[in-house]
């Protein structure tokens, strides 16, 4: 049984941004609705289960030049739009579990004391859900060219499998991802691009791309067309937990 340490793998991107640096903890919480079903003549409990919530909190250091950690996280004040989070818990290399979730700010208190740094207590909630995957791409690309295809398996219709595409930063004007799939490695069943998920971003970003339709076990991301000297990408994939 693998063990992983907290430090120096570990990995939290916020949006298109690698927030990591800022943070020294870091807590996830999910929670499972258990529905009390004990009818009188069970002699003991039963339980339903029924949907799931889960919150993010973060202690960060605070950072109070543009585009660092205050910056990034009071852009999200006010603010009703999904955010994208996702942890990389020990390890980030591709094909690190990488857990996905759609968040929204809930609270960002300041705190500090003689002789202490300037701490920010960051807690994000669920706007939507979550997946359990795979990172499928973690590079800077200075071309095109397919990632490395992993088996995540196969999904039926009805389920959602959704990619969030990050562009860290780099020198470029365009560069288009697409996520692939292939019953088998790209064998006798080539990788083909699955329906809606494609993006191309011309500056930093996040996007996430979902299909409802039915998916081959194979994934993979594959930058199909790039502009530019470099770009710092990160992939992830999985299926949304209840769908």
């Amino acid at each position: 049984m693998a063990k992983a340490a907290s430090t120096p793998n570990t990995r939290v991107w916020l949006d298109q941004y690698d927030i990591t640096g800022f943070l020294n903890a870091g807590s996830q919480e999910i929670t499972q609705e258990a529905l009390v079903a004990t009818a009188l003549s069970d002699a003991g409990p039963r339980r339903v289960v029924g949907g799931y919530d889960h919150k993010d909190g973060h202690t960060a250091m605070f950072d109070g030049v543009a585009a660092q950690i205050d910056a990034i996280l009071d852009g999200l004040l006010g603010d009703d739009d999904d955010h994208y989070l996702c942890r990389a818990w020990g390890a980030n290399a591709e094909n690190s579990v990488a857990y996905s979730s759609i968040v929204k700010l809930v609270q960002r208190p300041h705190r500090t004391a003689s002789g202490q740094l300037i701490i920010m207590e960051t807690q994000l909630e669920g706007g939507g859900g979550m997946a359990r995957g795979l990172v499928l791409g973690n590079a800077t690309v200075t071309g095109t060219g397919a990632r490395t295809g992993r088996n995540q398996g196969a999904t039926t219709a009805g389920q959602t499998y959704q990619a969030v595409v990050r562009v860290l930063s780099g020198t470029f004007t365009s560069i288009t991802i697409r996520i692939q799939e292939s019953q088998n490695d790209g064998g006798a069943d080539p990788y083909a691009d699955i329906a809606g998920m494609t993006t191309t971003l011309t500056v930093a970003g996040v996007t996430r791309l979902t299909t409802t339709a039915a998916t081959e076990a194979w994934k993979r991301a594959n930058v199909q067309a790039f502009t530019g000297t470099n770009a710092v990408i990160i992939v992830t994939g999985g299926l949304v937990t209840g769908t």
